[in-house]
């Protein structure tokens, strides 16, 4: 007699309703074969369909004993009765349990690749099955597209492929035509030859000419168990499994999403948004720790505090070479290098009304009937700061016409001042540091050459000499700079510009007395104190004589007597501009040239392109050896109160919304999945194991995360392209490093949903809980037969 390959001893299995228990099977007692065709019929509720599934391992048992090849499953944990199912089950549903997303043979395929078979020989084994049932030529047909015959088909054809003993079919021809009903039945009559099939029926006339044995249950029990006809096993062998071991995770998550293209784009889409927010949200947050524009700016170390400047020197504080230029100027984010790192803490005022303000006033001398034009200058915090012709890291500095300045007393103007090579600029100095606020020295400059680069004037390289020898001097103990005389004939333009504005009439002649006016020897002088400038001239009608105060100019023309009173620290009231308490000795150029020899670039200013690199500017200056600091960040010392307050919402604001749109990723993704816990149940039907369905999961929420990223990171370019100001600035802001990690906060919110959606789902497709083995039975078998 054939060796039973399925016998239950007393088995019974029970339902809970609330408080209820209801008895699906009670007490059952059954020997199946291989090579018997089983009718199992009785009426509905009558525990038929139960049956089918607790052989099947779909459901589990609560007493009795299940053997299978004559060994109990009662010790069965989770993980075994997995096994079970891939390795033995072929099942076959009224519902067809087909896969809709996925193709014909792509069905076939992987149920036989979940019973460890390889894809080449799955595919072979696919096509052989497939023209048995006539689904061949629809092959690549999307399940979900065929006739209710062809789905029960493929339903079949899949189960038969599978290389597996025990094939069962719970009312496989509920929703057929008679035609196919028969069909169906012969295609499993077929099958019997070679294995255990159970037909789980209403209608048992359509399985009488070919059942071996007929089954009838009623209340969970078995009330007829009849022999029909002889059994099929001596007709062939068993199918026999010819599987290895195979990762199926992949292709079970690719097969997911594959099979639902709307259902992928829209988690592409989730993703996209959510890595957006993430990156939006986070990345704010990340900005909002820099606290340094929550506080006003101490201008006593450095008076030009721009977010995009760096100062930078060595620590030996030696002289900084054209090869420490280029590698400054190599360093990312670098634009520029001004050589002169003191002249960019002066100022500069060119434009009346916009860098500085003009007042006159008249008054007339009642002894001598002279009139006298004063105007003063006040100069205005928002002056730009002075600027020599920068040495850019991506070229040589761009010229739209001229030259570029090759004296003291020449600039570049950018195009957009209206300048024209040749005209003549009226500039005041500023050196709030030394001189005092509102103090300046007024000097006149010619435009050498137009760029369209940056903005403002651009000085030669000896003014920046010039603001080294102030600062170097002042750090010491004198008052006393020098600078390279002006064109003097520039007075008397200013005198004839007067007149043009009507400020000065013509024949008029201008009075200073000899204690308040300071004068060259060409008659035309200017006065400067505490911000007032009178303009004199002697004019052809006027016959009085204007006393000269021309004693001792012989001493300015000698360069050793300008260096004695430099390093003696002498004031001479009487032959120099006078800016506030400061001195200013007008020297020849050569003479300028001998005293400024030593002022080389020790020190150095960079500007940046933006103020968001200024940490990695400073790290890589730092790793290349140089000193380099931030004074917008060095002098940002004191607490703006209300800045600190807006900020501390803005981190409040950023962290609530980045645990909002984490638990609304956590949410969507959970709801999201639920509707593949279907695809999950037929999948684990055939052979998918828990394992390697919370690997397929995982799988599937990398990709959908990496891709979301991957679109949202696109998204995020478009609108930092697009000059979106906000996604702009957070671009600037957040280095490579912090970017990773914002992905990786994604990528973890991501699998904390993930652990839900796992957990969700081996609740409701893989119920059995695990438990331990008392006693290993098969070591126990193996040792009681040596």
């Amino acid at each position: 007699m054939e060796k039973a390959l399925i016998k239950l001893e007393n088995l019974s299995k029970y339902y809970t309703s609330g408080q209820n228990i209801v008895a699906g099977l009670q007490s059952i007692h059954l020997q199946l074969c291989r090579g018997e065709f089983v009718a199992i019929t009785g009426e509905s509720g009558s525990g038929k369909s139960t049956l089918s599934h607790v052989i099947g391992g779909i459901l589990p048992y609560e007493s009795g004993e299940l053997f299978f090849n004559g060994k109990p499953t009662s010790h069965y944990d989770g993980q075994s009765w997995e096994q079970y199912r891939r390795d033995n089950i072929g099942f076959i549903s009224q519902s067809y349990d087909i896969l809709p997303g996925a193709t014909v043979l792509g069905n076939v395929v992987t149920a036989l690749r979940l019973s460890g078979m390889d894809k080449k020989s799955a595919i072979k084994n696919a096509e052989d099955i497939l023209c048995q049932v006539d689904l061949w030529q629809l092959r690549h047909r999307r399940a979900a597209k065929l006739s209710s015959g062809q789905k029960q088909r493929l339903s079949i054809a899949r189960a038969l492929a599978k290389p597996a003993p025990i094939l069962i079919a719970d009312e496989p021809t509920g929703n057929l035509d008679p035609e196919n009903s028969k069909k169906v039945i012969e295609l499993l009559a077929e099958a019997a030859k070679t294995r255990l099939v159970i037909l789980v029926t209403h209608e048992f006339s359509e399985a009488a000419d070919c059942a071996t044995r007929h089954i009838v249950l009623r209340d969970g029990q078995i009330v007829m168990d009849s022999v029909l006809r002889p059994s099929y096993h001596a007709e062939h062998s068993a199918p026999r499994r010819t599987a290895t071991k195979v990762s199926m995770s992949l292709p079970i998550a690719w097969l997911q999403q594959r099979s639902r293209p709307v259902w992928s784009f829209l988690m592409v889409l989730l993703f996209s948004l959510t890595a957006f927010s993430v990156f939006a949200f986070l990345g704010t947050f990340i900005i909002a720790m820099d606290d340094t524009d929550t506080k006003i700016y101490d201008r006593s170390a450095f008076y030009n505090g721009s977010p995009t400047r760096i100062v930078l020197t060595t620590a030996e504080q030696r002289p900084l070479t054209n090869e420490d230029f280029e590698a400054i100027l190599s360093t990312p984010y670098v634009i520029s290098l001004e050589k002169n790192g003191y002249v960019t803490d002066m100022q500069y005022a060119y434009r009346d009304g916009i860098d500085y303000k003009t007042t006159y006033s008249e008054e007339v001398n009642e002894v001598t009937g002279l009139s006298s034009i004063s105007f003063s200058y006040m100069t205005l915090a928002t002056s730009p700061f002075l600027q020599t012709v920068p040495v850019l890291a991506d070229g040589e500095f761009p010229l739209v016409d001229g030259d570029l300045p090759n004296g003291f007393y020449e600039v570049v103007a950018h195009e957009s001042n209206g300048f024209s090579v040749g005209d003549t600029v009226t500039v005041l100095l500023m050196n709030n540091p030394f001189w005092g606020s509102y103090q300046f020295a007024e000097m006149e400059f010619t435009v050498v050459g137009i760029t369209d680069y940056g903005e403002g004037l651009y000085f030669d390289d000896s003014i920046g000499r010039f603001a080294q020898q102030i600062a170097k001097i002042s750090s010491k103990t004198s008052d006393f700079f020098v600078f390279v005389p002006e064109n003097l004939a520039a007075t008397e333009k200013y005198a004839e510009s007067l007149i043009a504005a009507g400020h000065l009439a013509e024949g008029t002649s201008l009075y200073l007395t000899d204690e308040q006016f300071r004068c060259h020897p060409n008659q035309y002088a200017r006065f400067g104190g505490d911000g007032t400038y009178v303009v004199m001239k002697k004019f052809p009608n006027i016959n009085t004589e204007l006393p000269l105060a021309n004693a001792n100019l012989q001493l300015l023309q000698s360069p050793d007597v300008i260096e004695s009173l430099i390093s003696r620290a002498v004031t001479i009231p009487n032959y120099a501009h006078s800016i506030g308490h400061t001195r200013i000795i007008e020297v020849s150029a050569n003479t300028f040239d001998k005293l400024t020899w030593n002022t080389e670039s020790e020190q150095v200013s960079l500007t940046i392109k933006d103020y968001a690199y200024t940490d990695r500017v400073l790290d890589s200056l730092r790793k290349e050896g140089y000193i380099a600091i931030s004074p917008y960040q060095m002098g940002s010392t004191r607490v703006d109160h209300a800045k600190s307050q807006a900020r501390m919402q803005t981190l409040g604001v950023c962290l609530g919304a980045l645990l909002a749109v984490a638990a609304l990723q956590i949410v969507l993704l959970r709801a999201m999945f639920s509707v593949e816990t279907e695809s999950y149940r037929l999948l684990k039907n055939i052979g998918l194991v828990s394992k390697t369905a919370k690997r397929s999961v995982l799988l599937q929420v990398l990709g959908f995360t990496v891709l979301g990223q991957a679109v949202g990171g696109v998204v995020i370019w478009i609108c930092g392209f697009m000059g979106v100001n906000r996604i702009e600035e957070l671009l600037k802001y957040l280095p490579t490093k912090y970017i990773v990690g914002l992905s990786a906060v994604h990528l973890v919110i991501a699998l904390v949903a993930t652990a839900w959606v796992v957990s969700a789902l081996c609740k409701q497709i893989y119920p059995f809980v695990k438990i331990s083995d008392d006693i290993n039975l098969d070591a126990e078998e193996q040792e009681a037969a040596s």
